[in-house]
């Protein structure tokens, strides 16, 4: 993905390039580190340089954004002040379901939609098939004493906080009247749904366009790239639809909280390693005896079927969802959780023991038996390595979206299989608050400037911020629940291993994991949570714009140490 946003990028150097290089060269400070990390972090500058040229001094944009001074926040919940601890008199769980289709009433196949995830910025990508449904689904939850909690989740890439603030709005009046003190939305980051973010219509289109657009002011008005106005406004009337309709189904009842290891189905593609073993269940179950409510949290990247395929589906949580409605009976509510480079694993099996295999892959494939009963098999690609191993389907000839489906079906087996569950007192706090990250990426604001995205940017002198928000969420005293935006390194949250010299910049980490900051016991993430501000890392661990497609997505480099520090401000203010 990232050589073909540099793709897009690079254009601009052949027309900027004459002014770029020399003004560039002069503030490049190179590291101490190997000559091919200072060609990149080089030309990174040179990059940088260009980026800051359109952003500033680009005819039409002068005027886009206020300063910080004067920024207003609008439509934001910030929750409760304080956290109560005791179980107040005649609290009691409240929980509601309701999920709506963002597909019913458009064509997906037309042509006028453009699939998320893998970047086509010459024409865009639309889907050929349309494999199963793309939907939000809304849990409102409350314990009869603090007010009601709406947690939206909604299959596609990601949403601005723009974009979340247009359904604040249009749930207003209906927040005030329900004692509604939470309205929150995340994204489960599909690279397989239509479009909700905006990067994935035609970059290129769009910077010529929409450009010139500006320059002209507003003479290409109609000619402007963005993502579908239908599908979006399709995608707010549903959202707060079902936003309504959970509240207005919220029924009393018992909650608990189990979780299943699934170590064993997950990878990190990105050193350091750290992953977060566990799919987690908040599993509600009404006194009427009427369908249960099971709130799923696992960290990993919804690409199952592939990074960039052709066909639409909302990837292998539609199948977990459709496992446990076929067996159980239950609503189902997905959430991602820090997820940064955690992806699905290919499952092979050990011929000698049955033990699921260790595979490694870095420059070369190599499957071990994590028993040692059998050699380890090194070989350039895992099928040249696999016919040691059985295949945990038993079917090579399965295509990607049998093993899409295969793997939703097995990551449900072990939900419903929690055996751990344990009750929760009816004790609901929540609160949240606003953070300003320093935007180090143009590519950000140049997409903003365009109305390709719809984020919250403000001056800060010669700079730029982005005005996002994090909270915090108890459930019974026991379960915290970080609620962040973007797409977290879960190390951030649960703590690993020290960068070291692994870390192009070689500076030391020491600032604590986000699950120490808390007394809960147990600790679920709700990612890409009322904002898709990219992927946030450890300060440390920043390479170049170049090196990693994570670098490409990260907004702030400071952005890990501005949201721990935030968290434990908001952790501290209500004594968490």
């Amino acid at each position: 993905m990232s050589k073909k946003i540099l793709a897009v990028i690079l254009s601009l150097i052949l027309v900027f390039s004459a002014v770029a290089v020399p003004a560039s060269a002069a503030d490049i400070t190179l590291p101490e580190t190997s000559v091919e990390n200072v060609f990149e972090m080089v030309i990174e500058k040179l990059l940088s340089f260009i980026l800051t040229y359109l952003n500033k001094y680009w005819p039409g944009y002068e005027d886009k954004w206020n300063e910080a001074e004067d920024y207003v926040a609008e439509n934001f919940y910030a929750g409760e002040e304080e956290f109560d601890r005791e179980v107040a008199d005649g609290a009691q769980w409240q929980v509601g379901y309701a999920g709506a289709s963002l597909l019913e009433g458009i064509d997906p196949l037309d042509g006028d939609y453009f699939l998320a995830g893998s970047l086509e910025p010459i024409q865009g990508r639309v889907p050929t098939e349309v494999l199963d449904d793309q939907r939000v689904r809304v849990f409102a939850i409350s314990d009869g004493v603090s007010g009601v909690v709406i947690q939206a989740v909604i299959d596609g890439f990601g949403l601005s906080r723009g974009d979340v603030q247009e359904i604040r709005a249009r749930m207003a009046e209906f927040a005030e009247e329900n004692n509604v003190i939470a309205v929150n939305v995340s994204v489960l980051h599909q690279h397989s749904c239509i479009d909700t973010l905006g990067m994935n219509v035609p970059l290129a289109q769009a910077l010529i366009m929409n450009t010139g657009n500006a320059a002209t002011g507003g003479l290409l008005d109609e000619q402007k790239v963005q993502k579908n106005e239908q599908f979006m406004e399709n995608l707010f009337t549903k959202t707060v639809y079902a936003m309504k309709r959970a509240v207005k189904n919220m029924k009393y009842g018992d909650l608990y909280y189990g979780a299943a290891d699934v170590s064993e189905y997950i990878k990190d593609k990105r050193d350091p390693q750290t992953i977060d073993p566990e799919i987690q269940r908040l599993r509600f179950v009404p006194e009427d005896g009427t369908s249960e409510t099971w709130i799923l949290e696992a960290g990993i990247h919804c690409t199952s079927i592939g990074a960039g395929p052709d066909e639409l589906t909302a990837d292998y949580p539609y199948y977990i969802e459709k496992t446990i409605r076929e067996e159980v009976g239950a609503n189902v509510v997905f959430v991602q959780g820090a997820e940064l480079a955690i992806t699905s694993r290919d499952i092979y099996l050990c011929k000698e023991c049955g033990s699921i295999a260790n595979v490694e892959e870095t420059n070369r494939v190599v499957i071990s038996c994590p028993n040692g009963c059998v050699d380890a098999v090194a070989a350039t690609t895992i099928g040249d390595a696999a016919d040691l191993w059985d295949q945990a389907n038993e079917d090579e000839n399965k295509n990607g979206i049998d093993r899409m489906k295969e793997y939703g079906y097995i990551l449900g087996k072990k939900v419903i299989a929690i055996d751990n569950d344990e009750k929760l007192d009816p004790v609901l706090n929540i609160t949240m608050t606003e953070v300003a990250l320093d935007v180090d990426n143009g590519i950000l604001t140049l997409a903003a400037r365009e109305d390709v995205l719809n984020a919250v940017i403000v001056k800060n002198g010669e700079a730029y911020n982005m005005i996002t928000e994090i909270g915090y969420m108890e459930l019974g005293n026991t379960v915290g629940v970080f609620l962040c935006p973007g797409e977290f390194d879960p190390i951030l949250i649960f703590g690993g291993p020290a960068s070291g010299d692994a870390s192009w910049g070689k500076g030391e980490w020491e600032m604590p994991a986000l699950a120490d900051c808390t007394s809960c016991e147990n600790v679920m993430t709700f990612g890409l949570c009322n904002d898709q501000a990219g992927y946030v890392l450890r300060d440390n661990e920043y390479h170049s714009l170049l090196s990693e497609n994570e670098e490409v997505n990260v907004i702030s480099k400071t952005a890990g140490s501005t949201f721990v520090n935030e968290f434990m401000n908001l952790l501290a203010s209500v004594d968490a």
